[in-house]
């Protein structure tokens, strides 16, 4: 849903609108909902190993 906000609001950006969405955000240096996500989940991880957070980081290390 927000993807499709963002979408909808760089057409509104004047002389964007004849564009496709990858060069909208380019030129509005943007980037697409999943990019963001992939970051803050990256970011999340990051916290979880530097102890950052109260989480257990245990949980992610594999057992052989």
């Amino acid at each position: 849903m927000l993807e499709k906000v963002q979408k909808r609001v760089t057409k509104m950006n004047t002389g964007f609108s004849k564009f496709k969405y990858e060069d909208r955000l380019a030129e509005l240096d943007l980037t697409t909902l999943e990019a963001r996500r992939l970051r803050g989940d990256l970011i999340e991880v990051f916290t979880i190993f530097t102890s950052y957070d109260n989480i257990n980081s245990d949980i992610f290390k594999i057992k052989s």
